[in-house]
């Protein structure tokens, strides 16, 4: 839990580096690398949770790896609201707050949406107690995820 710990604070320093410096290719790389290690150390601690057979194992993958796709595609779109937030923070205007509400939004709900979606597809793979399980392991990653993003946004 040490490394994901980690990788989850690293993710939410980079974002406040990231929202206060300019785009460039290598900071989006980074980016990219640095959620895609946030998510294989997630694969790691799902994976030791749930404590699955052999077979579930098998059964459980290829399901756990598409989820962790559409995931990822979901935290980068996440980042990019926190960015585009802290880009407007100092001049916001209504046009630039309802967008990004609308964005914010639209996130969130996506991320339950697969959630759910994957939660159906996890019960023809593993029993009713091991998919709740599932999705009560990945609430309380996505909440720490949450709770370094949101350490990021000023209160003032």
């Amino acid at each position: 839990m040490n490394k994901i710990m980690i990788a989850l604070a690293a993710l939410a320093a980079f974002g406040a580096a990231e929202a206060t410096l300019a785009q460039s290719t290598t900071l989006r790389d980074d980016t990219e690398m640095l959620i895609s290690q946030v998510q294989t150390d997630k694969r790691a601690v799902v994976l030791r949770a749930l404590e699955l057979t052999d077979a579930q194992v098998n059964a459980f993958a290829p399901v756990y790896d598409d989820y962790q796709k559409e995931n990822k595609a979901l935290m980068q779109r996440g980042v990019d609201v926190i960015n585009k937030f802290a880009a407007n923070y100092g001049s916001m205007t209504d046009d630039a707050a309802k967008d990004i509400l609308k964005d914010f939004f639209k996130v969130r709900e996506e991320r339950y949406a697969v959630l759910k979606k994957y939660a159906k597809k996890m019960e023809k793979a593993l029993p009713p107690s091991k998919v709740l399980r599932w999705v009560q392991v990945e609430n309380k990653l996505n909440a720490l995820l949450d709770f370094e993003a949101a350490k990021i946004v000023p209160l003032t």
